[in-house]
């Protein structure tokens, strides 16, 4: 099978992997799916890399570092779920790192990331064997229109845990006319001024599957390939998260995989019908 054919069946069964229904999944699926799913699309880009950079993939590493990733995020998001929220979120992005370096052809430690707003900041270690920069930063197209989003929807925008959270002063309504208490735009989980705690938790476990979806998603465009010490270095596009938030609306509101992952973490129960 060709590099082509074989990617685009990666990256359709990727896409299946979203989309599947997993009504009334306990944590040990959860689990399961998110070191299957996670290394499958980690290999997928790789290969997409490969393509690009004409390098050989090394497959194993690939689907290994995948599942290491998988698990790290299954334990963010429980993290998360119990309100250990910070915690949650240093390890989701340090898992993220591991992915990133990973689909680029990198030590999986050659750089430890954090994502600041649509920007991901990468700084260099002594892994790094190229050597190119100290800092490089990555620019997420979908991230940026989740932001503008969230600021519309905010009466009030905070640093909180470690990532930008923001707050309204009335619930809100969903498209199907349901009453929420917090709503999440890609990395920017929102809730409602008086929410209970239960709520933060849970749309910090969505905050956390975003972190997951961009991070496996290779780099669109390199937008800088000279070494200096600070540079911008990639744009993504965030379309995993697009195609997610927008596929998952054709399901029921209970067999959304975020939601029933966010319910499961955080009320230990199935979404609401």
């Amino acid at each position: 099978m060709s590099v082509q054919r074989t990617t685009a069946a990666a990256a359709a069964a990727a896409l299946l992997y979203l989309a599947i229904p997993l009504h009334a999944a306990d944590r040990q699926k959860i689990a399961a799916l998110n070191v299957a799913g996670t290394a499958l699309v980690t290999w997928a880009g790789c290969l997409v890399h490969a393509k690009l950079t004409r390098t050989p993939p090394r497959h194993a590493r690939c689907l290994a570092a995948g599942a290491v990733g998988g698990a790290g995020y299954y334990q963010a998001k429980r993290l998360a779920g119990d309100g250990h929220i910070t915690t949650a979120w240093l390890l989701a992005n340090l898992t993220s790192s591991v992915v990133e370096n990973t689909t680029a052809g990198e030590h999986p430690l050659a750089r430890v990331g954090y994502s600041v707003g649509p920007m991901r900041l990468r700084i260099a270690t002594p892994f790094d064997e190229k050597k190119e920069s100290l800092l490089d930063i990555d620019v997420n197209a979908a991230e940026i229109g989740y932001l503008t989003r969230a600021i519309i929807d905010a009466d009030d925008v905070d640093i909180r845990d470690g990532m930008i959270w923001y707050e309204t002063e009335n619930a809100q309504i969903d498209d199907e006319g349901r009453v929420t208490h917090g709503y999440t735009w890609g990395l920017f989980p929102g809730v409602w001024t008086n929410a209970h705690p239960q709520v933060w938790s849970h749309e910090a476990v969505h905050a956390v599957q975003a972190l997951q979806l961009d991070a496996v998603e290779p780099p669109a465009l390199i937008l800088d390939r000279e070494r200096r010490r600070v540079r911008v270095r990639h744009l993504r596009l965030g379309l995993l998260n697009v195609a997610d938030n927008v596929g998952s609306q054709l399901l029921p509101y209970e067999e959304r995989w975020f939601e029933i992952e966010a319910y499961r973490f955080a009320g230990d129960r199935d979404p609401p019908r």
